[in-house]
């Protein structure tokens, strides 16, 4: 089972909140050891929850790891937010929970570390998922978003031992666990793993000592249905590329459907807005207009877009006097060129990091040294990274 640690207990009041006799139930088996330490867990009624508090907050190298690990997990998903996702898994009655009684979050959870643990931690997966906040984005190598399918048991533990694999070639903690959400328009994906082996000083009652373990980070990614978009919640890099080569390989079924370069950038809309969509001097361009922009919410969590559509957003804009430097992300635009000697027309989207849409006949050349011209296109010069602010406010 993956350990779970917190440094220390946010609510060490939560104890108080579960019933005696499940609370008695969780200490019983650590009799010994409060004896131990002069409580006394002999009944129900016995139990002195100030004491138990103190030795919890004071844990010392003698302290039963797995009772810091239930009472650790136990403090941090006693709210209403985890309760739901809990049951969302285990019904209350698996849990031993009569229908209309009276029992508080810790009780409930409380009854999971005693009869589904494997769900509570799990569960705790998926709250972490909730609180991710900063995504980097990948798009799909594809116009058509790739189709994602539920894996089978057989890929999601092959996919567990191929990151485990990497992790552990850089001296991480063995052990990697993935749990798959599948919220229709979206699919959560948790990875935890082992993270670097720490040796930590710590001080009990005045005296030194160091504590050594194997950490665990929690990972995230999100795939998007709807426009074929990965986004990524981890620490560095490298661990993203891994993600998205692996997650590609194992779920979509190519380690490029994901690639991590980087060749388009909107930015030049927020840099330069009116003058960004200027012809310049490139032949056979007559005007420039956007016509539809997809703007990320400034909360990355819940993967909203707003989509604007129009004539002239820019236009739009000016006449309702519109602030076009605002904190959004720019995920999607589309133009429409207009081009001498031709009545029709031509749309071009560009979506960062590397998807482009327009038409690639003989015309494509055109486009695209508009695109390079204007910074749409990322030459080999520029080191800018792709900011997640926005160009439109919202009405």
């Amino acid at each position: 089972m993956t350990s779970v640690r917190l440094p220390r207990l946010s609510r060490p009041g939560v104890l108080e909140s579960i019933a005696p006799k499940r609370l008695f139930e969780l200490l019983q088996p650590y009799t010994d050891f409060f004896a131990s330490r002069s409580v006394r867990i002999e009944s129900p009624d016995s139990i002195d929850c100030q004491a138990v508090i103190r030795e919890i907050t004071h844990a010392d190298h003698e302290t039963p790891a797995d009772l810091l690990d239930a009472i650790c997990l136990i403090d941090e998903l006693a709210n209403a937010v985890a309760v739901e996702l809990l049951l969302d898994r285990v019904p209350g009655h698996t849990l031993g929970l009569e229908q209309g009684g009276e029992h508080s979050a810790a009780d409930i959870v409380t009854a999971a570390w005693l009869t589904e643990r494997e769900q509570l931690v799990q569960t705790h997966a998926r709250a972490k998922l909730k609180r991710a906040r900063s995504f980097d984005y990948y798009q799909a190598n594809q116009t058509k978003p790739p189709k994602y399918v539920t894996p089978a048991e057989e890929t999601l533990q092959q996919l567990e031992r191929d990151i485990d694999s990497w992790y552990v070639e850089r001296f991480r903690g063995q052990g990697t666990k993935i749990e798959i959400f599948d919220r229709k328009d979206e699919v959560d994906i948790s990875i935890l793993h082992g993270s670097l082996f720490r040796r930590q000083p710590v001080v009990n009652a005045g005296n030194f000592d160091i504590k050594s373990f194997w950490p665990v980070q929690s990972d995230l990614a999100i795939y998007n249905r709807a426009f074929g978009e990965l986004r990524i919640n981890a620490k560095s890099p490298k661990e993203k590329a891994l993600y998205c080569r692996l997650l590609g390989k194992h779920l979509f079924g190519s380690e490029d459907c994901f690639p991590t370069g980087v060749k388009y950038s909107l930015e030049p809309l927020r840099e330069f807005g009116f003058d960004a969509l200027s012809p310049g001097d490139i032949d056979g361009i007559r005007d420039v207009k956007l016509v539809e922009l997809w703007l990320g919410d400034p909360d990355e969590r819940y993967g909203v877009i707003t989509i604007r559509k129009g004539d002239d957003l820019f236009n739009w804009a000016q006449g309702r006097n519109k602030d076009i430097h605002i904190k959004r992300r720019l995920i999607s635009a589309t133009f429409k060129l207009q081009m001498f000697g031709r009545k029709s027309e031509l749309a071009v989207t560009v979506r960062p990091p590397n998807v482009a849409m327009y038409n690639r006949g003989p015309i494509a050349t055109i486009i695209e040294a508009w695109l390079a011209q204007r910074g749409f296109i990322i030459t080999g010069l520029s080191t800018r990274k792709p900011r997640h602010e926005p160009i439109l406010a919202s009405a």
